[in-house]
């Protein structure tokens, strides 16, 4: 102990009187030396990241990955991100976007011949993977464990699973979904100050908005599938008319045959069709023009998602401000609570099942996040478990205002189709029952109990022991 604090004071003493030459050379040769080492420890290690991020693309050169997708739910909003994909991987993806009322049978075809893409996509919810595909574990890859897991946020992993198996990737937005969009603007110009939260409201308001020339409420109907957006998305006023009724409808108590509150709202939507407040032939026109549509002032009103207020004001230049209520069908003033949305999904029997997995790590990365939510015009943010990434948000103040000022009671129940067994599988088939009401082929009761017989045939294919 004395010979080392000795050797420790002449060290120092050293230093003082010749300028730290002796202690401080050695010192700075071993640490310089320790440096190098370490420098070269890490020029190695990244040298084989990259000889093995390299070996791997090799291994991938040539291939084609192929994926089918409903129009909607990759589009244009993908499209750096494949392209980043095709050169980081020298491959082609080959996209094959299917209109929405066309894709669901396409899909089942595939699967049930043995010809599925790659990739493909459904659209989900806490019970669809199971309803939609019957028996994923024969078509789908087995994604539990998968390091992108993390990213998806734990209240919507149940909309990727079924029996505790991860077989999807969820990145959707987390907005308000589909709620009423209006002209903020017009309104003030025709001197509606509130916005209506109550049917009664807002028959009044689009009497008042048609009387000055301008359709009140625009569904784009030819789309196939938002004509039944309004019914669906306003779930929680009837669970509120009929307390327990998501559960009765799951355990085959309850119908949708002469619910009275369901009644009720189709024939409101009937009475404003009637009316024509929906616009002229708004069963045979798309969405397209609707940008355009809100901007000239041909329309006052659309359900969208907030983030479609950007998407106009962009497209179109117009100063118009734009705002957002609940939709009051019904009486209806619950919030759409949804998490659940379009999954991506590998086909099992894919060719290129690890090409697969390197796409689904590829598009989980920060910078596709960032990249996907940055291309997607009408989405304000993206939900991902905020733990594991970082992307910067963008949350509209008029959105942010909207969901603070909606009472946590509101938002206990889940959008019908999300909350209710079997019924997103009959999503289309109900829009085109709404239309065949709408003009007279059915009667209300008769899209009701249409939709029971369909939910029934696809729980006797789960062998749903509720409905034996």
């Amino acid at each position: 102990m004395k010979k080392k604090l000795f050797s420790i004071l002449l060290c120092i003493a050293m230093l003082s009187s010749i300028g730290a030459a002796g202690c401080s050379s050695k010192v700075d040769e071993t640490t310089a030396a320790a440096t190098t080492t370490a420098a070269a420890a890490d020029a190695d290690t990244t040298e084989a990241a990259a000889t093995e991020a390299e070996a791997t693309a090799a291994d991938f050169a040539g291939e084609e990955l192929s994926i089918l997708v409903s129009q909607g739910w990759m589009d244009s909003y993908y499209d750096g991100i494949i392209a980043r994909f095709e050169e980081a991987y020298d491959v082609t993806v080959d996209l094959q976007t299917i209109p929405a009322d066309q894709y669901d049978d396409l899909l089942q075809s595939k699967l049930t011949s043995g010809t599925a893409t790659d990739i493909f996509w459904i659209q989900s919810n806490p019970f669809a993977v199971e309803s939609v595909l019957v028996d994923p574990a024969a078509y789908c890859m087995d994604f539990t464990g998968a390091a992108w897991a993390d990213v998806i946020p734990a209240e919507r992993i149940p909309s990727c699973s079924a029996n505790d198996v991860l077989y999807g990737l969820m990145l959707w937005t987390n907005s308000p979904e589909y709620i009423m969009m209006y002209n903020k603007t017009l309104f003030t110009e025709m001197g509606i100050t509130e916005t209506p939260t109550s049917y009664a409201e807002l028959l009044a308001d689009c009497e008042k908005i048609a009387a000055e020339g301008v359709t009140p409420w625009f569904i784009p109907g030819a789309d196939g599938w938002q004509t039944q957006l309004a019914f669906f998305q306003i779930g929680g006023v009837y669970e509120q008319a009929q307390k327990g009724l998501y559960d009765d409808l799951n355990t085959n108590t309850a119908t949708f045959a002469d619910n009275a509150k369901m009644l009720e709202v189709l024939g409101q939507m009937k009475e404003l069709n009637d009316l024509g407040y929906f616009g002229e032939d708004w069963i045979g026109t798309d969405s397209t023009n609707m940008a355009n549509m809100f901007a000239d002032r041909t329309i006052a009103m659309a359900m969208a998602n907030p983030g479609y207020i950007n998407q106009v004001v962009e497209e179109t230049g117009t100063t118009d401000e734009f705002g957002l209520f609940l939709l009051p069908l019904g009486d209806n003033q619950t919030y759409p609570t949804n998490p659940s949305g379009p999954i991506m999904m590998g086909y099992k029997d894919s060719e290129h099942p690890e090409l697969v997995k390197a796409f689904f790590d590829f598009v989980t990365t920060e910078e596709s996040l960032q990249e996907l939510l940055d291309a997607h015009t009408n989405w304000t943010n993206l939900a991902v478990n905020e733990e594991v990434v970082t992307i910067e948000q963008h949350w509209l103040d008029v959105e942010a205002d909207l969901m603070a000022n909606v009472d946590d009671s509101l938002r206990l129940t889940p959008v019908l189709q999300s909350g209710t067994k079997y019924t997103n599988d009959y999503w289309m088939d109900f829009g085109a029952d709404m239309i065949a009401y709408f003009t007279g082929q059915i009667e209300a009761n008769e899209v009701l109990s249409n939709m029971d017989a369909n939910r029934a045939e696809s729980a006797d294919l789960q062998s749903d022991s509720n409905w034996q």
